[in-house]
């Protein structure tokens, strides 16, 4: 056999190799274009279950909070005499009630505040602001609370700090009120200690308690949407795991940051906020 026909050989044999590999390229060009389709309309059928798990949870939780407003108002109403005297037995029942109706309406508010800060629907209302006193005004609110307990609610303030910022007052308030109550509701005995200072561009608020702690398995959960510690839930059973991640939600809007320390269960909790100072 000649050069000449080995290279014609050699020619034919590529270019068949060549024809097939094009033709299973265009197979799979075929494959990727009908399953980016497939997930096109996927996408299209996920936005749409999203809008009517939104309208739902809405419709749901409205329904719900209603619900808890008027069974609110005729436990008031015993309360308060306007059904006429009650004997001990109803009034404590009455009084019961109506700390079960409040629970759930702070509930129901706590699950549609978080969607819609996670959504985007909350404007903020950005301010100079005074954050101490922000922070002095939650722990007087907090104190009944948690005296009645048999807790010790004590203040660490550094008097030398810089506190003034630029946020929204309502939406702090928010976040420092959720961080000394989560404490309050975890500590069954002991302490809670709420800590402010501030320099070098910075505020760091932080609660301490003495409180159920968190495993390593908790915290990695700790502020995502619907996370729940296993020992929270525990003590807590009307716990949603909403609070933290509005937390975490508020905080980002912020450009702060926010993380928990624990060296374990039962050795207590440190929650600490960083925000920018003006």
């Amino acid at each position: 056999m000649s050069d000449t026909d080995t290279s014609q050989d050699e020619f034919k044999k590529i270019t068949e190799e060549l024809y097939e590999r094009n033709l299973e390229l265009a197979k799979l060009y075929k494959q990727v274009d009908t399953l980016n389709k497939e997930l096109a309309t996927a996408n299209e059928n996920l936005k749409a279950l999203i809008k009517q798990r939104e309208s739902l949870v809405h419709l749901v939780t409205h329904k719900v909070k209603g619900a808890f407003t008027r069974s609110k108002y005729i436990f008031a109403g015993m309360l308060d005499g306007s059904f006429g005297e009650l004997g001990d037995t109803l009034r404590d029942m009455a009084t019961k009630g109506l700390e079960s109706d409040n629970t759930g309406i702070e509930t129901v508010d706590l699950v549609l505040n978080a969607d819609n800060l996670q959504k985007g629907n909350v404007k903020y209302e950005m301010k100079p602001i005074d954050f101490k006193q922000i922070v002095l005004e939650k722990i007087a609110d907090k104190k009944i609370q948690a005296e009645a307990k048999g807790l010790a609610l004590e203040s660490d303030i550094s008097p030398d700090g810089t506190y003034a910022m630029l946020g929204d007052a309502f939406w702090l308030r928010e976040v420092v009120n959720n961080l000394i109550e989560n404490s309050i509701r975890y500590t069954r005995e002991g302490k809670i200690t709420v800590g402010l200072s501030g320099g070098d561009g910075k505020i760091l608020f932080s609660v301490k308690d003495t409180g159920v702690g968190i495993s390593d398995e908790d915290k990695k959960i700790l502020f995502t949407e619907g996370g729940r510690g296993k020992d929270s839930v525990k003590i807590n059973t009307d716990s949603t795991g909403y609070g933290l991640y509005s937390v975490k939600l508020i905080i980002d809007a912020h450009k702060g940051r926010v993380w928990a320390e624990s060296e374990g269960p039962g050795k207590g909790s440190q929650f600490y906020v960083e925000l920018p100072a003006a």
